[in-house]
């Protein structure tokens, strides 16, 4: 894990490294804070999907007083009232198989005046129960394949988006990376039109003094002139390119606030000299199938939409329930008397029982059942697309990358020869042989000649990460591993 400080991040006398740059943007970059909740929330999806096998507890309380109206027209006045107090409490869990059982007890106590119209019935009047009752389907909803699908593809989904977030985490290195590099360009950009514009300058001097003494015309200053402030122009371009490759770092890096003034400045490395020779096509393709994050996480899309065809295929199946349960029950003036005699089964209630229910003709389900079907074999075409994709890629990045190390030798060596054709054509001039446009030709073809050669390598750098990215050696060219950036992926805790 790195440190980083405020210090070892912005300054002109520091230099950032870019080790630090990478892991500013893992730990600050916006974006990949955003994408770091959602593999939070598809572990949260998995323990919801968990807690569909948890007991549920239930329990109620009533009670009830009744008073009936007296019937007029007759002498008899008295009026029956009766009370009755229920209250029950229960535990349901449901199972792997799809069995739902129900384990509940109750009690329940009626008092009225009715005694004194019926003196032998019992009053109060209290029974108690205590039972248990499953559900087990045989067909729809029934056994575990079913029933530990949701769990299963909610496991499959989390998976999935480990390997979604790798991606954007390789993608957020990589744009740091080209977004560092950039900065050095623009910088050793600005470095060479500064030279440019030195050499210029000189040149003009002598060109002044040359017609001081009568060796030069008047419109040979007036080149040397527009020559100096041509560079200027250049200068004033190059300032801008610097300013903005420096935002497009600190906007990867995370850290900067673009609403305040920012007067600091970023110091970056050179840009290398000599990139690292390449690795044969073959073996760069080849790993690049192998460890491609975007085919994984395709992969588990996969295995989703497989999982999606078992529940589909579930649906075209009637309800067909097998139902059982028992109940004992008993019966006393008084509650506890009611609840012994429940537990000694005085009484008792048994069913058992089948119960079926479907749909005619199955229409919705069996077209669900066809587009589950479809979009599990649309999803494993996407999947050899996507590895066609990468391979592909996989050979365009090494190609580019190639070609830019030829680009390098040849621009160096028409460097080296430019220099020598200036040097030649200033003597020449120096000698009154040429006049000063052949000198300012020849400034700007090794102008021309540092610009391609710089260009050159800036481009095969390019080109070198982006090879990285997609062979999955990106990390690695870094200094990092999975297990270093782990601590950056973790989505923050919300207030």
């Amino acid at each position: 894990m790195f440190v980083l400080s405020s210090g070892a991040l912005l300054g002109e006398s520091v230099e950032l490294p870019l080790r630090t740059a990478i892991a500013s943007a893992l730990e600050h970059n916006l974006g990949l804070r955003i994408a770091a909740y959602q593999p939070a929330n598809a572990l949260d999806s998995v323990e919801i999907e968990e807690a569909q096998f948890d007991p549920s507890l239930f329990g109620n309380v009533s009670l009830q007083e009744r008073q009936s109206a007296a019937i007029s027209g007759t002498q008899d006045t008295r009026v029956a009232e009766s009370e009755n107090r229920r209250a029950g409490a229960g535990v349901e869990k449901r199972f792997a198989t799809g069995a739902t059982a129900t384990v509940d007890s109750s009690i329940n106590r009626n008092a009225s005046n009715s005694g004194s119209f019926n003196p032998s019935a019992r009053n109060p009047d209290s029974s108690a129960d205590v039972g248990i009752s499953i559900r087990q389907p045989l067909l729809k909803d029934g056994w575990s394949t079913v029933n530990l699908a949701p769990l299963a593809r909610a496991k499959v989904n989390a998976e999935r988006s480990l390997f979604e977030l790798r991606s954007d985490v390789l993608d957020l290195v990589l744009s740091t990376e080209i977004a560092y590099w950039n900065l050095a360009y623009t910088r050793a950009d600005r470095a060479l039109t500064a030279s440019s514009l030195e050499l210029a300058a000189n040149l003009l001097e002598e060109n002044i003094e040359r017609e001081r003494l009568g060796m030069v015309t008047p419109l040979e200053v007036l080149q040397a002139e527009a020559e100096v402030l041509n560079q200027q122009e250049a200068i004033i371009q190059a300032e801008r390119a610097i300013e903005d490759a420096e935002d497009a770092l600190r906007r990867a890096m995370g850290q900067t606030n673009f609403i305040e003034i920012i007067i600091d400045r970023i110091k970056v490395a050179v840009l290398p000299v000599a990139i690292e020779p390449l690795r044969p096509m073959n073996a760069v393709v080849l790993d690049t199938v192998r460890s491609d994050v975007d085919a994984q996480a395709q992969e588990r899309r996969i295995e989703v939409e497989r999982i999606n065809r078992i529940l589909a295929q579930d649906e075209t199946r009637p309800d067909l329930d097998l139902t059982a349960g028992v109940t004992y029950l008993g019966r006393d003036q008084d509650g506890e008397t009611a609840y012994r005699g429940a537990y000694r089964a005085d009484g008792y209630d048994w069913n058992v029982g089948i119960e079926v229910r479907m749909p005619w003709g199955f229409r919705e389900a069996r077209a669900r059942a066809r587009i589950a079907e479809r979009n599990l074999e649309q999803a494993t075409l996407q999947l050899y697309d996507i590895k066609q994709e990468k391979a592909l890629a996989a050979r365009n990045a090494w190609r580019s990358a190639n070609t830019g190390l030829k680009r390098i030798e040849v621009t160096r060596a028409s460097l080296a020869l430019n220099e020598e054709a200036f040097e030649q054509e200033r003597a020449r001039f120096g000698s009154g042989l040429v006049p000063f446009r052949s000198v300012l030709e020849a400034q700007r073809d090794l102008d021309r000649a540092k610009g391609n050669n710089l260009q050159a390598i800036i481009e095969t750098l390019r080109a070198s990460v982006r090879l990285s990215r997609v062979d999955g050696t990106l990390l690695t060219r870094n200094g990092l591993d999975w297990d270093a950036v782990a601590p950056y992926t973790q989505s923050p805790d919300l207030p």
